[in-house]
Protein backbone atom coordinates (compact mmCIF):
# COMPACT_ATOMS: atom_id res chain seq x y z
CA UNK A 1 0.00 0.00 0.00
CA UNK A 2 1.64 3.23 -1.33
CA UNK A 3 1.24 6.71 0.38
CA UNK A 4 -0.05 7.87 -3.89
CA UNK A 5 -2.57 5.64 -3.99
CA UNK A 6 -6.88 5.44 -3.75
CA UNK A 7 -6.20 2.52 -2.33
CA UNK A 8 -3.90 4.57 0.50
CA UNK A 9 -6.42 6.71 1.16
CA UNK A 10 -9.49 5.22 1.30
CA UNK A 11 -7.73 3.22 4.18
CA UNK A 12 -6.35 6.56 5.82
CA UNK A 13 -10.17 7.74 5.98
CA UNK A 14 -11.48 4.83 7.29
CA UNK A 15 -8.69 4.69 10.16
CA UNK A 16 -8.77 7.99 11.10
CA UNK A 17 -12.63 7.81 11.57
CA UNK A 18 -11.98 5.25 14.40
CA UNK A 19 -8.95 6.88 15.64
CA UNK A 20 -11.13 10.11 16.03
CA UNK A 21 -14.13 8.10 18.01
CA UNK A 22 -11.16 6.16 20.17
CA UNK A 23 -9.05 9.69 20.82
CA UNK A 24 -10.36 9.54 24.19
CA UNK A 25 -8.16 9.61 27.74
CA UNK A 26 -10.24 6.59 28.76
CA UNK A 27 -10.19 4.57 25.28
CA UNK A 28 -6.65 5.16 24.86
CA UNK A 29 -5.50 1.18 24.79
CA UNK A 30 -8.16 0.70 22.14
CA UNK A 31 -6.98 3.72 20.00
CA UNK A 32 -3.40 2.06 20.00
CA UNK A 33 -4.41 -1.14 19.43
CA UNK A 34 -6.48 -0.28 16.76
CA UNK A 35 -3.14 2.18 15.51
CA UNK A 36 -1.37 -1.11 16.01
CA UNK A 37 -3.78 -3.48 13.97
CA UNK A 38 -3.67 -0.89 11.16
CA UNK A 39 -0.25 -0.41 10.88
CA UNK A 40 0.27 -4.27 10.62
CA UNK A 41 -2.39 -4.78 7.58
CA UNK A 42 -0.41 -1.30 5.95
CA UNK A 43 2.75 -3.64 6.07
CA UNK A 44 1.23 -7.09 5.52
CA UNK A 45 0.04 -5.30 2.48
CA UNK A 46 3.23 -5.49 0.59
CA UNK A 47 4.01 -9.14 1.70
CA UNK A 48 2.88 -10.84 5.28
CA UNK A 49 5.65 -12.82 6.15
CA UNK A 50 7.30 -9.17 6.85
CA UNK A 51 5.18 -8.71 9.86
CA UNK A 52 7.21 -11.46 11.36
CA UNK A 53 10.16 -9.66 11.25
CA UNK A 54 8.72 -7.02 12.32
CA UNK A 55 7.52 -8.67 15.31
CA UNK A 56 11.09 -10.09 16.03
CA UNK A 57 12.49 -6.80 15.84
CA UNK A 58 9.77 -5.75 18.31
CA UNK A 59 10.49 -8.49 20.75
CA UNK A 60 14.20 -8.11 20.79
CA UNK A 61 14.53 -4.60 21.44
CA UNK A 62 11.13 -4.75 24.34
CA UNK A 63 12.56 -7.41 26.62
CA UNK A 64 16.19 -6.07 25.89
CA UNK A 65 14.47 -2.93 27.75
CA UNK A 66 13.30 -4.75 30.61
CA UNK A 67 16.50 -6.23 30.85
CA UNK A 68 18.73 -3.07 30.76
CA UNK A 69 16.47 -2.13 33.62
CA UNK A 70 16.64 -5.22 35.53
CA UNK A 71 20.16 -5.16 35.17
CA UNK A 72 21.12 -1.11 36.10
CA UNK A 73 18.64 -2.07 39.10
CA UNK A 74 20.95 -4.18 40.88
CA UNK A 75 24.01 -2.24 40.35
CA UNK A 76 25.08 -3.49 36.91
CA UNK A 77 25.59 -0.89 33.89
CA UNK A 78 23.24 -3.49 31.31
CA UNK A 79 25.85 -3.15 28.33
CA UNK A 80 24.99 -6.70 27.76
CA UNK A 81 21.14 -6.72 27.31
CA UNK A 82 21.98 -3.33 25.03
CA UNK A 83 24.66 -5.24 23.43
CA UNK A 84 22.67 -8.66 22.83
CA UNK A 85 19.61 -5.60 21.39
CA UNK A 86 21.74 -4.44 18.88
CA UNK A 87 23.37 -7.81 17.82
CA UNK A 88 20.40 -9.09 17.45
CA UNK A 89 18.65 -6.46 15.57
CA UNK A 90 21.34 -5.52 13.38
CA UNK A 91 22.54 -9.50 12.36
CA UNK A 92 18.94 -9.63 10.73
CA UNK A 93 19.27 -6.47 9.45
CA UNK A 94 22.42 -7.86 7.54
CA UNK A 95 21.68 -11.10 7.04
CA UNK A 96 18.84 -9.75 4.51
CA UNK A 97 21.04 -6.97 3.03
CA UNK A 98 23.97 -9.60 2.20
CA UNK A 99 21.52 -12.26 1.48
CA UNK A 100 20.19 -10.18 -1.03
CA UNK A 101 23.25 -9.23 -2.54
CA UNK A 102 24.41 -12.47 -2.79
CA UNK A 103 20.91 -13.74 -4.25
CA UNK A 104 19.10 -11.42 -5.60
CA UNK A 105 15.74 -13.62 -5.85
CA UNK A 106 15.64 -13.63 -2.09
CA UNK A 107 13.24 -10.99 -1.00
CA UNK A 108 14.16 -8.27 0.69
CA UNK A 109 12.20 -6.97 3.52
CA UNK A 110 11.06 -3.19 2.34
CA UNK A 111 11.41 -1.26 5.04
CA UNK A 112 13.93 -3.04 7.30
CA UNK A 113 16.67 -0.77 7.62
CA UNK A 114 14.14 2.07 8.68
CA UNK A 115 12.07 0.22 11.47
CA UNK A 116 15.58 -1.70 13.00
CA UNK A 117 17.29 1.71 13.39
CA UNK A 118 13.77 3.06 14.83
CA UNK A 119 13.74 0.05 16.87
CA UNK A 120 16.92 0.51 18.65
CA UNK A 121 16.51 3.97 19.88
CA UNK A 122 14.33 3.04 22.42
CA UNK A 123 16.76 0.20 24.22
CA UNK A 124 19.81 2.26 24.18
CA UNK A 125 17.70 5.59 25.35
CA UNK A 126 16.41 3.48 28.08
CA UNK A 127 20.43 2.16 29.09
CA UNK A 128 21.99 5.83 28.39
CA UNK A 129 19.35 6.94 30.82
CA UNK A 130 17.58 9.11 28.26
CA UNK A 131 14.06 7.61 28.66
CA UNK A 132 12.40 5.11 31.06
CA UNK A 133 11.09 2.10 30.30
CA UNK A 134 8.00 1.76 28.48
CA UNK A 135 5.84 -1.63 29.96
CA UNK A 136 3.10 -1.75 27.76
CA UNK A 137 4.07 -3.66 25.03
CA UNK A 138 1.26 -2.17 22.39
CA UNK A 139 3.13 1.45 22.83
CA UNK A 140 6.31 -0.11 22.08
CA UNK A 141 5.26 -2.05 19.08
CA UNK A 142 3.24 0.86 17.66
CA UNK A 143 6.40 2.97 18.25
CA UNK A 144 7.99 0.48 15.85
CA UNK A 145 5.03 -0.02 13.67
CA UNK A 146 3.37 2.98 13.03
CA UNK A 147 2.42 3.28 9.70
CA UNK A 148 3.46 6.70 8.43
CA UNK A 149 7.07 6.07 9.41
CA UNK A 150 7.46 2.45 8.81
CA UNK A 151 8.45 1.76 5.11
CA UNK A 152 10.96 4.97 4.49
CA UNK A 153 10.98 6.82 8.07
CA UNK A 154 11.70 10.04 9.25
CA UNK A 155 13.57 7.41 12.09
CA UNK A 156 11.81 8.66 14.90
CA UNK A 157 13.26 8.79 18.17
CA UNK A 158 11.35 6.48 20.92
CA UNK A 159 11.31 9.65 23.66
CA UNK A 160 9.78 11.70 21.07
CA UNK A 161 7.18 9.55 19.70
CA UNK A 162 6.15 7.03 22.76
CA UNK A 163 4.82 9.59 25.44
CA UNK A 164 2.67 10.80 21.91
CA UNK A 165 1.32 7.83 22.04
CA UNK A 166 0.51 7.62 25.68
CA UNK A 167 -1.81 11.09 25.91
CA UNK A 168 -4.53 11.97 23.89
CA UNK A 169 -3.78 13.92 21.08
CA UNK A 170 -4.81 17.18 19.80
CA UNK A 171 -7.22 16.94 16.43
CA UNK A 172 -7.56 20.03 15.16
CA UNK A 173 -8.20 22.25 12.10
CA UNK A 174 -5.20 23.82 12.31
CA UNK A 175 -3.15 20.22 12.25
CA UNK A 176 -5.84 19.08 9.97
CA UNK A 177 -4.93 21.47 7.05
CA UNK A 178 -0.83 21.41 8.23
CA UNK A 179 -1.36 17.91 7.35
CA UNK A 180 -3.40 17.59 4.59
CA UNK A 181 -1.10 21.06 2.96
CA UNK A 182 2.55 18.88 3.43
CA UNK A 183 0.55 15.79 2.21
CA UNK A 184 -0.64 17.46 -0.73
CA UNK A 185 3.20 19.25 -0.93
CA UNK A 186 4.59 15.57 -0.75
CA UNK A 187 2.05 13.75 -3.28
CA UNK A 188 3.25 16.73 -5.87
CA UNK A 189 6.87 15.94 -5.13
CA UNK A 190 6.87 12.39 -6.03
CA UNK A 191 4.19 11.94 -8.51
CA UNK A 192 4.91 15.63 -10.92
CA UNK A 193 8.75 15.36 -10.40
CA UNK A 194 10.33 12.84 -9.37
CA UNK A 195 8.18 10.28 -11.33
CA UNK A 196 8.52 12.48 -14.26
CA UNK A 197 12.05 12.40 -14.22
CA UNK A 198 12.40 8.79 -13.55
CA UNK A 199 11.13 8.25 -16.95
CA UNK A 200 14.15 10.17 -18.41
CA UNK A 201 16.80 9.13 -15.88
CA UNK A 202 16.21 5.14 -16.47
CA UNK A 203 15.90 5.21 -19.81
CA UNK A 204 19.32 6.97 -19.84
CA UNK A 205 21.29 4.81 -17.48
CA UNK A 206 19.39 1.38 -19.05
CA UNK A 207 22.03 1.59 -21.69
CA UNK A 208 24.42 4.88 -20.67
CA UNK A 209 27.33 3.45 -23.30
CA UNK A 210 24.55 4.09 -26.02
CA UNK A 211 24.23 8.05 -25.06
CA UNK A 212 26.54 11.34 -24.92
CA UNK A 213 28.02 13.01 -22.05
CA UNK A 214 25.66 16.25 -22.50
CA UNK A 215 22.69 13.19 -21.72
CA UNK A 216 24.51 11.41 -18.98
CA UNK A 217 25.43 14.80 -17.37
CA UNK A 218 21.69 15.56 -17.40
CA UNK A 219 20.45 12.45 -16.37
CA UNK A 220 22.71 12.79 -13.36
CA UNK A 221 20.97 16.12 -12.18
CA UNK A 222 17.61 14.91 -12.83
CA UNK A 223 18.42 12.47 -10.45
CA UNK A 224 19.65 14.33 -7.86
CA UNK A 225 16.29 15.84 -8.04
CA UNK A 226 14.58 12.91 -8.57
CA UNK A 227 15.98 11.44 -5.16
CA UNK A 228 15.32 14.55 -3.22
CA UNK A 229 11.29 14.68 -4.59
CA UNK A 230 10.86 11.21 -4.48
CA UNK A 231 12.34 10.63 -0.77
CA UNK A 232 11.64 14.09 0.86
CA UNK A 233 8.08 13.88 -0.91
CA UNK A 234 7.66 10.69 1.19
CA UNK A 235 8.43 12.15 4.14
CA UNK A 236 5.99 15.06 3.54
CA UNK A 237 3.45 12.58 3.21
CA UNK A 238 4.10 10.59 6.13
CA UNK A 239 4.93 13.61 8.23
CA UNK A 240 1.13 15.12 7.12
CA UNK A 241 -0.52 12.19 7.76
CA UNK A 242 0.83 11.87 11.73
CA UNK A 243 -0.12 15.72 11.78
CA UNK A 244 -3.82 15.17 10.85
CA UNK A 245 -4.31 12.30 13.78
CA UNK A 246 -2.56 14.85 15.83
CA UNK A 247 1.11 13.37 15.89
CA UNK A 248 4.13 15.54 15.15
CA UNK A 249 6.96 13.58 13.22
CA UNK A 250 10.54 14.87 12.84
CA UNK A 251 11.47 16.49 9.84
CA UNK A 252 13.21 14.92 7.64
CA UNK A 253 14.72 17.70 5.25
CA UNK A 254 15.30 21.24 5.34
CA UNK A 255 15.86 22.52 1.64
CA UNK A 256 19.05 20.73 1.51
CA UNK A 257 20.06 21.96 -1.58
CA UNK A 258 20.17 25.45 -1.32
CA UNK A 259 23.29 25.26 1.31
CA UNK A 260 26.86 26.80 0.56
CA UNK A 261 28.44 23.93 2.50
CA UNK A 262 28.80 20.32 2.56
CA UNK A 263 28.66 20.86 6.01
CA UNK A 264 24.93 22.37 6.03
CA UNK A 265 23.87 20.07 3.11
CA UNK A 266 24.48 17.00 5.81
CA UNK A 267 22.63 18.83 8.55
CA UNK A 268 19.63 19.00 5.96
CA UNK A 269 19.34 16.04 3.94
CA UNK A 270 17.57 12.99 5.74
CA UNK A 271 18.13 14.71 8.91
CA UNK A 272 16.65 11.63 11.36
CA UNK A 273 19.52 9.50 9.83
CA UNK A 274 22.26 11.77 9.89
CA UNK A 275 21.14 13.00 13.64
CA UNK A 276 21.11 8.54 14.28
CA UNK A 277 24.64 8.07 13.26
CA UNK A 278 25.75 11.41 14.75
CA UNK A 279 23.76 10.65 18.41
CA UNK A 280 24.26 6.85 18.84
CA UNK A 281 28.03 5.90 16.92
CA UNK A 282 29.64 9.76 15.93
CA UNK A 283 29.22 10.46 19.91
CA UNK A 284 30.11 7.03 21.20
CA UNK A 285 33.41 6.98 18.94
CA UNK A 286 34.02 10.18 20.95
CA UNK A 287 32.75 12.61 18.37
CA UNK A 288 35.37 15.61 18.06
CA UNK A 289 36.60 15.37 22.19
CA UNK A 290 39.37 13.35 20.64
CA UNK A 291 42.51 13.94 18.76
CA UNK A 292 42.90 15.13 14.93
CA UNK A 293 43.36 11.83 13.77
CA UNK A 294 41.00 9.76 16.16
CA UNK A 295 38.39 12.81 14.73
CA UNK A 296 39.13 11.83 11.42
CA UNK A 297 38.49 8.35 11.72
CA UNK A 298 35.23 8.86 13.59
CA UNK A 299 33.96 11.04 10.34
CA UNK A 300 35.59 8.51 8.16
CA UNK A 301 33.44 5.57 9.82
CA UNK A 302 30.23 7.81 10.21
CA UNK A 303 30.36 7.64 6.24
CA UNK A 304 31.15 4.56 5.44
CA UNK A 305 28.85 3.12 7.69
CA UNK A 306 26.19 5.20 6.05
CA UNK A 307 26.82 3.92 2.96
CA UNK A 308 27.10 0.62 4.18
CA UNK A 309 23.53 1.28 5.56
CA UNK A 310 22.17 1.83 2.31
CA UNK A 311 23.29 -1.06 0.79
CA UNK A 312 26.07 -3.84 0.52
CA UNK A 313 27.91 -2.78 -2.60
CA UNK A 314 30.69 -0.92 -3.24
CA UNK A 315 28.99 1.98 -5.14
CA UNK A 316 27.32 2.85 -1.75
CA UNK A 317 30.73 1.99 -0.20
CA UNK A 318 32.38 4.83 -2.65
CA UNK A 319 29.22 6.83 -2.02
CA UNK A 320 30.44 6.97 1.69
CA UNK A 321 33.43 7.65 1.01
CA UNK A 322 33.31 10.41 -1.23
CA UNK A 323 31.40 12.39 1.41
CA UNK A 324 33.75 11.78 3.80
CA UNK A 325 36.44 13.02 1.31
CA UNK A 326 34.31 16.35 0.58
CA UNK A 327 33.32 16.94 4.27
CA UNK A 328 36.92 16.58 5.54
CA UNK A 329 38.41 18.87 2.27
CA UNK A 330 36.00 20.95 3.05
CA UNK A 331 36.80 21.22 6.63
CA UNK A 332 40.74 21.96 6.37
CA UNK A 333 40.51 23.74 2.72
CA UNK A 334 36.82 24.81 2.35
CA UNK A 335 36.75 28.70 2.01
CA UNK A 336 35.73 30.58 4.80
CA UNK A 337 33.40 32.75 3.46
CA UNK A 338 31.37 30.37 0.80
CA UNK A 339 30.09 32.06 -2.12
CA UNK A 340 27.85 31.50 -5.25
CA UNK A 341 30.52 29.11 -7.02
CA UNK A 342 31.25 27.39 -4.19
CA UNK A 343 27.39 26.68 -3.85
CA UNK A 344 27.44 25.62 -7.50
CA UNK A 345 30.50 23.21 -7.06
CA UNK A 346 28.77 21.83 -3.73
CA UNK A 347 26.05 20.79 -5.70
CA UNK A 348 27.79 19.20 -8.83
CA UNK A 349 30.13 17.39 -6.21
CA UNK A 350 26.19 15.97 -4.70
CA UNK A 351 25.68 15.20 -7.69
CA UNK A 352 28.96 13.49 -9.27
CA UNK A 353 28.23 11.46 -5.86
CA UNK A 354 24.96 10.60 -6.56
CA UNK A 355 25.74 8.67 -9.31
CA UNK A 356 27.31 6.12 -7.70
CA UNK A 357 24.18 5.98 -5.45
CA UNK A 358 22.27 5.12 -8.46
CA UNK A 359 24.78 2.98 -10.04
CA UNK A 360 25.35 -0.34 -8.17
CA UNK A 361 28.08 -1.58 -10.71
CA UNK A 362 30.70 0.98 -9.50
CA UNK A 363 33.09 0.39 -12.95
CA UNK A 364 29.91 1.53 -14.87
CA UNK A 365 29.68 4.68 -12.42
CA UNK A 366 33.29 5.57 -13.55
CA UNK A 367 32.24 4.93 -17.17
CA UNK A 368 29.35 7.24 -16.71
CA UNK A 369 31.72 9.87 -14.90
CA UNK A 370 34.65 9.88 -17.52
CA UNK A 371 32.22 10.21 -20.45
CA UNK A 372 30.66 13.43 -18.78
CA UNK A 373 33.94 14.91 -18.59
CA UNK A 374 35.25 13.81 -21.99
CA UNK A 375 32.13 14.36 -24.13
CA UNK A 376 29.77 17.35 -21.93
CA UNK A 377 29.99 19.21 -25.28
CA UNK A 378 27.55 17.06 -27.21
CA UNK A 379 24.17 16.39 -28.85
CA UNK A 380 21.24 15.72 -26.32
CA UNK A 381 18.51 12.97 -25.94
CA UNK A 382 15.60 14.29 -25.81
CA UNK A 383 13.82 11.16 -24.14
CA UNK A 384 10.34 10.03 -25.44
CA UNK A 385 9.58 13.35 -26.88
CA UNK A 386 11.37 16.46 -27.00
CA UNK A 387 7.94 18.44 -25.44
CA UNK A 388 7.67 15.95 -22.28
CA UNK A 389 11.40 16.64 -21.62
CA UNK A 390 10.77 19.59 -22.15
CA UNK A 391 7.25 20.11 -19.98
CA UNK A 392 9.57 18.07 -17.39
CA UNK A 393 11.98 20.48 -17.16
CA UNK A 394 9.60 23.18 -17.09
CA UNK A 395 7.55 21.85 -13.85
CA UNK A 396 10.77 21.12 -12.38
CA UNK A 397 11.55 24.71 -12.38
CA UNK A 398 8.37 25.60 -10.97
CA UNK A 399 9.19 23.43 -8.10
CA UNK A 400 12.66 24.91 -7.60
CA UNK A 401 10.94 28.55 -7.41
CA UNK A 402 8.33 27.37 -4.71
CA UNK A 403 11.30 25.70 -2.74
CA UNK A 404 13.10 28.67 -2.88
CA UNK A 405 10.35 30.98 -2.28
CA UNK A 406 9.40 29.16 1.09
CA UNK A 407 13.75 28.53 1.90
CA UNK A 408 12.98 32.26 1.86
CA UNK A 409 9.95 32.63 3.80
CA UNK A 410 8.52 34.49 0.94
CA UNK A 411 5.64 32.29 0.20
CA UNK A 412 2.58 32.02 2.52
CA UNK A 413 2.38 27.89 3.14
CA UNK A 414 -1.60 27.90 4.08
CA UNK A 415 -3.18 29.13 1.15
CA UNK A 416 -5.97 26.41 -0.11
CA UNK A 417 -5.88 28.00 -3.76
CA UNK A 418 -2.42 26.81 -4.17
CA UNK A 419 -3.20 23.47 -2.75
CA UNK A 420 -6.44 22.96 -5.06
CA UNK A 421 -3.15 24.22 -8.00
CA UNK A 422 -1.05 21.25 -6.73
CA UNK A 423 -3.83 19.20 -7.02
CA UNK A 424 -5.00 20.61 -10.63
CA UNK A 425 -1.24 19.47 -11.62
CA UNK A 426 -1.07 16.80 -10.27
CA UNK A 427 -4.12 15.26 -12.10
CA UNK A 428 -2.56 16.70 -15.20
CA UNK A 429 1.01 15.79 -15.09
CA UNK A 430 1.01 13.24 -12.19
CA UNK A 431 2.59 10.02 -13.26
CA UNK A 432 1.59 7.04 -11.82
CA UNK A 433 4.74 4.60 -9.69
CA UNK A 434 4.35 1.22 -7.95
CA UNK A 435 7.50 2.40 -5.84
CA UNK A 436 9.53 4.58 -3.40
CA UNK A 437 13.59 5.40 -4.37
CA UNK A 438 13.91 4.34 -0.65
CA UNK A 439 12.20 1.47 -0.58
CA UNK A 440 15.13 -0.37 -1.66
CA UNK A 441 16.75 -0.07 1.69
Amino acid sequence: MLFNTFEYLFFFCVLLFFFILTNRNNTLKIRNILLLAASYYFYAQLHIWFVVLLIYTTLVNYFCGQWIVRAQSRGRTGKTAVTVSVVLSIAQLAFFKYAYVINPSILLPIGLSFFTFQALSYSIDIYRGKMKVEKNFINVALFIAFFPTLLSGPIERARNLIPQLKEKTPICWDNFTAGVGLFVWGLFKKVVIADRLAEYVNAVYLSPDSHTGSTLALAAIFYSFQIYCDFSGYADMAIGSGRIMGFKIMQNFNFPYCVNTFKEFWRRWHISLTSWFTEYVYISLGGNRVSKVRWLSNISIVFLLSGIWHGATWSFILWGAIHAVLYLGEHFAGPKKPNILYHLFVFVMITFAWIFFRIENSMEAWYIVTRICSDLISPLYWGSSMFSTLLTIFLLGIFIIREYLLYRNILPQKYVCEYILLLIAICLFGVSSDQFVYFQF
